[in-house]
Parts: C-alpha cells; sequence; structure tokens
C-alpha cells in the first residue's frame, strides 16, 4: 500500500477489546500483538519502524519471534501507537511513561 507523506496509521478504538488483543497482552506476547496491529490497523513493519523508532528489521525479528524485546522496547511500542493506559496495565506497563526520550541524558545534564 502507497502511503502519502505525513499518513500516520491510527488504531481503531475497537482494536484493544479484540479477544485475541487481550490475550495477546496478558500473554505480553509482542510478536502476536505486532501481526494483529498489522492486521486490524493497517500497520507495516516500516509503519511500526516510524512511530516506535525500532529498525524495521527489528520489528520482523520480534514478529517472527527471533527475539525478545526489551521492556525499554515494549514500552517504546506501547507509546508509538499509543496504547491506552488500561492495555498498558494488562501488559504489566505502567499506565504511562513518566520519561520520554533518553531518561539517562536528562538526569546526566542536569547532575554533572
Amino acid at each position: 500500500m502507497e502511503r502519502t507523506a505525513g499518513w500516520v496509521a491510527r488504531v481503531p478504538d475497537s482494536l484493544w477489546s479484540r479477544r485475541e488483543v487481550v490475550a495477546a497482552l496478558r500473554a505480553r506476547d509482542i510478536a502476536s500483538l505486532l501481526v494483529l496491529l498489522r492486521r486490524y490497523a493497517g500497520y507495516s513493519q516500516n509503519d511500526l519502524a516510524g512511530v516506535t523508532g525500532i529498525a524495521q528489521g527489528r520489528i520482523s525479528e520480534y514478529m517472527r519471534r527471533r527475539r525478545l524485546p526489551t521492556l525499554d522496547t515494549i514500552e517504546r511500542i506501547a507509546d508509538g501507537v499509543d496504547m491506552p493506559p488500561e492495555c498498558r496495565g494488562l501488559l504489566g506497563l505502567a499506565p504511562e511513561r513518566r520519561c520520554r526520550g533518553t531518561c539517562q541524558d536528562r538526569v546526566a545534564a542536569a547532575h554533572p
């Protein structure tokens, strides 16, 4: 599918209440979650890479279960797709990420 400049996939609110999405969140099954985002929200691997800042090749590895994501990666995915707080909770994350970006850089700058 060809994307126009500035195109951003929107996750339909109904996606988060789908039985298979809830099951993936509860199981912390990121591979299934990424596949479901592709299927129901239209995200390609490149789209997911764009909204999360994670390389497309790495997204592919997560989707094929070739690599396990770190907690930071899971948070980046949740942030990138604007996951609702209750879904973040099912995934085992805080309702929202308090410190976006590189927290260590901010701490280092504040305390040289």
